[in-house]
C-alpha cells in the first residue's frame, strides 16, 4: 500500500512589505490567493494541525489532505491571510511567539522583528474565526542551545500565557527555526503539548514523528509550479524518521558556540 504523503505547509508573513530579515519567507497576498486556489483546484481538504495528528492516530485520514500553517505571529496574517482563507473556507493552525505579541502590559516584549506584529487583543477573535492557536516559543532562541531553565521558560511559559488569554488548551507548539531534538523534545512534552511541528522539507505521513511533524516551507522564490508540485506529491521528499549525523553535529556546533558567547542562538540576540 503506497504512503499517503501529506504537505503541511508553512507560511510566516503575507505582505507585500516585509522587513528584510523575513522577506526571503514572505509571500504576497497575490501568491498567497494562487497556492489557495491551486489547493482548491487540486480538491484538497484543509483541516487544523491538531485535527491533522488526531487523524493519523485514528487512522481516520482523508484522501488529499492538507494543513496551512503560520510561524511567528505577524500582523498581516489577520491583514492579507485570514480573509482568503476565509473566502476559501480553509482553517489554519498559527503558531505565536509570544514575546513578540503587540498589546498586554504584563508581557515582557522580547527583542524580534521589526515588522508589525499581532496584538493578544485580537488572538480570541482568531480563535473565533476557526483558526488554531499553537505555542513557537516566548522569544524565538535556537532551543537545542539552551539551558534546562531557558528551556523549560521558553516551552511552558507561551503555554501558559497563551491559556490564559484564550481559555482554550494549546495543543501543539513549532520550534523555531525548526531546530530541537530528543532533549527539547522531552520538554515539549512535559509541558503538556500533544505534538510539534519542525521543518525539514519533506512530506508528513502516517509514520512520521508526531514531535517533529516534517512541514514544506514557502519561500519568497518558490513558483507556482513548485507549490503545484508539492500538492501532486513532488520536489520534496517523504519524512524519515531519526536524525542525520550532520543534523547532530550542527546542534553541537550551535551549542558549542552558545556556551562560549554565554548567549543562545538567535535572530534577534
Amino acid at each position: 500500500m503506497n504512503t499517503q504523503l501529506i504537505p503541511v505547509l508553512l507560511y510566516h508573513a503575507v505582505t507585500e512589505n516585509p522587513g528584510n530579515l523575513i522577506a526571503p519567507f514572505t509571500v504576497t497576498p497575490q501568491v498567497f490567493e494562487q497556492h489557495l486556489g491551486a489547493l482548491r483546484e487540486e480538491r484538497y481538504k484543509c483541516v487544523t494541525f491538531s485535527e491533522l495528528l488526531d487523524s493519523l492516530a485514528a487512522h481516520t485520514i482523508s484522501s488529499r489532505t492538507a494543513v496551512i500553517t503560520f510561524d511567528d505571529g505577524y500582523k498581516d496574517f489577520a491583514d492579507n491571510a485570514l480573509p482568503v482563507l476565509q473566502a476559501h473556507d480553509y482553517p489554519s493552525t498559527l503558531y505565536l511567539t509570544t514575546g513578540f505579541l503587540a498589546g498586554g502590559k504584563l508581557h515582557h516584549k522580547e527583542s524580534g522583528p521589526s515588522d508589525l506584529m499581532l496584538d493578544w487583543a485580537q488572538l480570541p477573535e482568531l480563535v473565533a474565526s476557526g483558526t488554531e492557536i499553537g505555542a513557537h516559543s516566548h522569544s524565538h532562541p535556537q532551543l537545542d542551545t539552551l539551558t534546562a531553565a531557558q528551556l523549560h521558560r521558553e516551552t511552558h511559559l507561551p503555554k501558559e500565557l497563551l491559556e490564559n488569554v484564550l481559555g482554550v488548551r494549546v495543543r501543539s507548539f513549532a520550534y523555531p527555526h525548526g531546530y530541537n531534538g530528543p532533549r527539547v523534545q522531552r520538554f515539549i512534552k512535559n509541558a503538556g503539548y500533544d505534538s510539534a511541528a519542525g521543518v525539514r522539507n519533506a512530506f508528513t505521513h502516517s509514520s512520521d514523528d508526531r514531535f517533529n511533524v516534517a512541514r514544506l516551507m514557502l519561500q519568497s522564490h518558490h513558483s507556482l509550479e513548485t507549490f503545484r508540485n508539492w500538492l501532486r506529491g513532488l520536489e520534496a521528499p517523504p519524512a524519515t524518521r531519526g536524525e542525520a549525523m550532520r543534523t547532530k553535529l550542527w546542534r553541537d556546533y550551535r551549542r558549542g558556540k552558545a556556551i562560549v558567547r554565554r548567549q543562545p542562538g538567535s535572530d534577534y540576540q
